[in-house]
């Protein structure tokens, strides 16, 4: 199993390269104090551990919701399926979550079954047949929870992958929810589960946090690049 944490030190900062605390210094009195408590606290609660997939979604709207439901809830990664129509940005819907995801995108439900299965994680598809109640899986392990798309429902090819099959249990009439609403749910018992069994949703190690915050005040900072480049010359004439 490969690590799960996509970055690294040092981080490209266009044709800079810098570590994690030179960035947070250099940018640090472009923020607020009550911003980089934000950002403290986000990044306490953040996790790649339990990544959405959207597997050839077609309604948009459905797209941004789990986006934003994802980000909220302090999901750090979303996979995106492109295989019905290509993802469009909603800022309606997502209210910028999608700034501060990491959004990867696939052609083919093949590829992103084999980056998961080469990082180690759980492949848990939503549906009806031979599925286990969603309070009966484990999210404390790396998990992915696919979601299909509103006509089709899970890909055959996820399906024929899945490690595990889930579903909501119903207890009306109705015999499904709708897409993004199913995902909000699903993620918020993950949280809840991981919150139970681990203490906290959140589990990157020290140093992740650091790098993850770094990556948030370039996210934050418009022209930071500038900025930076700035600072280091400035501090570079303070040597001579």
């Amino acid at each position: 199993m490969r690590s799960i944490f996509p970055y690294k030190e040092p981080i490209v900062v266009g044709d800079l390269k810098l570590s994690a605390e030179e960035i947070i210094l250099g940018l640090d009195n472009r923020l607020t104090n009550e911003r980089k408590q934000r950002i403290d606290f986000v990044v306490g609660n953040r996790t790649y551990a339990i990544t959405p997939v959207l597997d050839g979604l077609y309604d948009v709207g459905n797209m941004n919701a789990v986006l934003r439901t994802a980000e909220a809830l302090g999901f750090q990664s979303v996979h995106i399926i492109e295989t019905s129509s290509k993802y469009k940005q909603a800022n309606r819907v997502t209210q910028g979550a999608e700034k501060w995801l990491d959004i990867m995108r696939w052609k083919t439900p093949i590829e992103c079954i084999s980056w998961l299965k080469d990082k180690g994680y759980k492949i848990c598809v939503t549906s009806f047949n031979d599925a286990k109640p969603i309070d009966e899986v484990d999210f404390v392990t790396p998990t992915a929870i696919v979601l299909g798309n509103e006509h089709e429902g899970v890909s055959k090819e996820m399906i024929a992958n899945a490690d595990e099959r889930v579903v909501i249990p119903m207890y009306g009439f109705t015999r499904s929810f709708n897409i993004s609403v199913a995902g909000g749910m699903i993620l918020y018992h993950a949280v809840k589960y991981r919150i139970k069994h681990l203490g906290m949703s959140g589990d990157l190690s020290f140093q992740e946090k650091k790098i993850l915050k770094a990556v948030f005040y370039l996210r934050s900072v418009e022209h930071a690049e500038q900025i930076l480049r700035r600072e280091i010359l400035k501090g570079n004439e303070y040597r001579v």
